[in-house]
């Protein structure tokens, strides 16, 4: 293999004074003393506890029990103001706490969390005693069914609010140790390293160049290549990076930052997808924290500078937040409080001794990354989390790239269970360490109950068969409580990140797949091999319809209607109670929106090759040689939109010509060619233009995209409140976005 070393900053060490070749992850020899301990305590405390039950009077006891609590967990009163007392009591104290603290602090989370979790208890003893239907095995199966998946849901909900009650935030700790960064105290050599598999070039050009803009010296850049391909070692040459390739593909991404492993030189080693693009501040912000040498890894968030393909379908943008941005900007923080943050492929920076401790990166999961944290954390290392947007890289841009990266994270934690080195297994993990990597599999499990939720309801309106028996009254006193009162604090407690109600879209489009997906891992769980996300692929013209995808949504959706329609006509059955008729309707109705919704996430529109910024920028167009005055109103990689400040007069041509910008724009002086595609006369007699970049020089480039992607403090979130969201959702139904794009 042939290394291309044209860093001028990369020190020469010889390969025998080196680390050794990666080996294969330690294993544990069984389960750690401290959960062994845990177990014994709880099988002592279980054993003394049976041994003073009265077993004579056991049955009858129990019966007693279930009947006290039927009694109990009755709905008091029938009138509607003392069936909605308990509503508006929560929502009198949530909007109290909201006008006191309007950003959360920790004592307003810990209230509402306490009160998410009274209500959600309060909620499930009412349905474990009075809302089950076992009056033969097939309603009591389906009964029962539906009360597992509602108390699997109503657990990691209450697991969410109680969790996030602690979060972890390290600016203040990074402002302090960058600063000998910045004075040059602690300069440790960084090997910055972008794995690539088939992404395109111009991808890669644009990661490259914003490796290389990071404000650090002693840092080396290499293009891992898993494909060999001529295209990519040229343009290593052309840009100055060192490049590494391999045989063959062996455990894919892993195997290839594995592979790569002997030949790099650096103490630090930081690790971008090849579509990521860093701050000029990232390796200022993180080398910092390696000062500890108990830091064996920090982690940022990964931030993403083009929308989603959900919110481009409907053509939200702007509106909703990327789906990711509610785990890295909010979770996280809140792992990293109980020292259990996990490594996310991306964006973040590792130390070398502690990786080869480890023996590389693990390759016995295709979520390889989530291994390694785990791994780390077993050896006694800290995995810490800056949650600073210190990169962005491209979210997948077809809903069904999308699917199959979802699909990829679910079943390499699945996979987690079967491996003899598990978040159970490893030694010197503390409880809530396991506890906590344990939810991230209850999430992935969770699209089991999702799929039940959208089908118990056509068990009634096809079949006459009850999975809740339940009265109106019951449903006001009991449900919706807690439903209002998890609408309205999801959004303000997640500071507008994630809106209850696109919790459910998100959650439901992917709920079949992952569904299958889970229990296919739990049959074979090897399963499919790693699969490289695609990325800009994108058919810039045509729309696309996701059949695999629509197609078992249109068949529980075109059930829901049928069954609407079949109950709401005067052939239905006379003798079904008017309450579950009602409240069986209004389940289908909202399923049927979401349904609906989610058959319009599943046609991928047309997009844009490259992501526009909104930069207000001062510039004056070159036309032969007059020049006109203006502004930018947005930028991307292939070109402008420019507005020219009412010229009296102005001639095309042939539209070839050069954008200048002049100050005070950060890209002063700087000169682009140009060629104009569209121009228009605006409301105030000004003429807005369209314009296209034409090839212009490598230098020029890297000042351009250094602008438009290395800016420390350049990506923000979107946090839209909660009735914003619920309003587009609604709109979302009636606009039919794809198929308006498709005319």
């Amino acid at each position: 293999m042939k290394l291309l070393e044209t860093n001028n900053l990369s020190p020469r060490v010889s390969q025998s004074s080196r680390l050794p070749t990666p080996r294969v992850p330690a294993r544990s020899r069984g389960i750690s003393p401290d959960l062994w301990l845990f177990l014994l305590g709880g099988g002592a405390f279980l054993v003394v506890l049976l041994s003073q039950l009265d077993w004579q009077n056991f049955l009858p006891n129990l019966v007693g029990l279930w009947y006290n609590g039927k009694a109990l967990l009755r709905a008091e009163g029938t009138t509607l103001q003392a069936l909605l007392l308990p509503t508006l009591v929560w929502i009198a104290i949530t909007f109290f706490l909201k006008e006191i603290s309007p950003k959360p602090n920790f004592w307003s989370r810990l209230i509402v969390s306490l009160g998410l979790t009274l209500l959600a208890l309060r909620y499930i003893l009412w349905r474990f005693f009075n809302s089950l239907n076992l009056d033969d095995p097939l309603n009591g199966t389906i009964s029962v069914l539906l009360f597992i998946a509602e108390l699997l849901t109503l657990t990691n909900t209450i697991c969410f609010f109680a969790l996030c009650i602690f979060a972890k935030d390290r600016s203040p700790e990074a402002d302090r140790l960058s600063q000998a960064v910045m004075r040059g105290e602690y300069l440790p050599w960084v090997d910055v390293i972008l794995p690539t598999y088939n992404e395109d070039v111009e991808i890669l050009r644009r990661s490259v160049i914003g490796c290389q803009a990071m404000d650090y010296p002693h840092k080396r850049i290499y293009l891992l290549d898993d494909t060999r391909r001529p295209a990519v070692r040229a343009l290593a040459a052309e840009l100055g990076c060192e490049y590494r390739d391999r045989p063959d593909n062996r455990h894919a991404k892993a195997g290839n930052i594995n592979h790569a492993l002997p030949t790099l030189t650096g103490e630090l080693i930081a690790v971008f997808d090849a579509d990521f693009v860093p701050s000029r501040n990232f390796l200022t912000r993180t080398v910092g924290f390696f000062q500890d040498p108990k830091t064996a890894m920090v982690q940022t968030p990964q931030h993403f500078f083009n929308e989603d393909p959900i919110t481009v379908n409907l053509g939200l943008e702007g509106i909703l937040n990327n789906e990711q941005t509610l785990f890295f900007r909010f979770i996280q923080p809140s792992r990293d409080f109980f020292d259990a943050v996990i490594c996310c492929g991306t964006c973040f920076v590792i130390r070398r001794s502690a990786l080869d401790e480890i023996g590389g990166i693990p390759t016995d999961s295709i979520t390889e990354d989530y291994l390694t944290s785990m791994y780390l954390q077993g050896r006694g290392y800290r995995v810490k989390y800056l949650n600073e947007a210190l990169s962005a890289g491209m979210s997948p841009e077809t809903i069904g790239a999308y699917i199959n990266q979802r699909l990829r994270w679910g079943q390499g934690t699945l996979q987690m269970l079967f491996l003899k080195s598990n978040f159970l297994t490893i030694p010197n993990l503390n409880l809530m360490q396991r506890f906590y990597h344990s939810l991230g599999v209850l999430y992935w499990l969770l699209s089991i109950p999702r799929v039940i939720f959208l089908w118990a309801p056509l068990a009634f309106l096809l079949f006459g068969l009850a999975p809740l028996r339940a009265t109106i009254n019951e449903i006001l006193y009991f449900y919706l409580p807690y439903y209002l009162g998890n609408v309205m604090a999801f959004s303000w407690l997640t500071e507008g990140r994630r809106s209850a109600f696109w919790s459910d879209v998100y959650e439901t489009i992917i709920a079949l797949p992952m569904a299958i997906t889970v229990i296919r891992t739990f049959i074979s769980p090897k399963g499919k091999p790693f699969k490289v996300t695609p990325k800009g692929i994108v058919d810039p013209h045509h729309i696309n319809i996701n059949w695999p995808l629509i197609r078992p949504l249109l068949i529980v959706a075109i059930l829901t209607m049928i069954g609407l329609i079949w109950r709401s006509s005067p052939l239905q059955d006379t003798l079904v109670n008017p309450d579950s008729l009602l409240i069986n309707m209004v389940w289908s109705a909202y399923n049927l929106a979401l349904l609906l919704v989610c058959v319009l996430v599943a046609i991928d529109v047309p997009q844009r090759r490259h992501p526009r910024f909104c930069r207000q920028e001062p510039c004056e167009l070159i036309l032969g040689g007059d020049r006109y005055g203006g502004k930018t109103l947005n930028l991307s990689e292939e070109g402008a939109c420019i507005r020219l400040t009412a010229p009296t007069h102005i001639h095309l041509g042939e539209g070839l010509g050069e954008l200048r910008f002049t100050e005070p724009s950060p890209l002063v002086n700087l000169t682009l060619p140009i060629q104009i595609r569209w121009s228009r006369s605006s409301s105030r007699q000004d003429i807005e233009m369209g314009v296209q970049f034409q090839t212009f020089s490598l230098p020029k480039r890297r000042r351009f995209l250094r602008y438009l992607y290395c800016q420390p403090g350049q990506w923000d979130e979107v946090r839209v409140p909660e009735i914003k969201t619920a309003w587009a959702m609604l709109q979302s139904l009636f606009r039919l976005h794809p198929l308006a794009e498709s005319r």
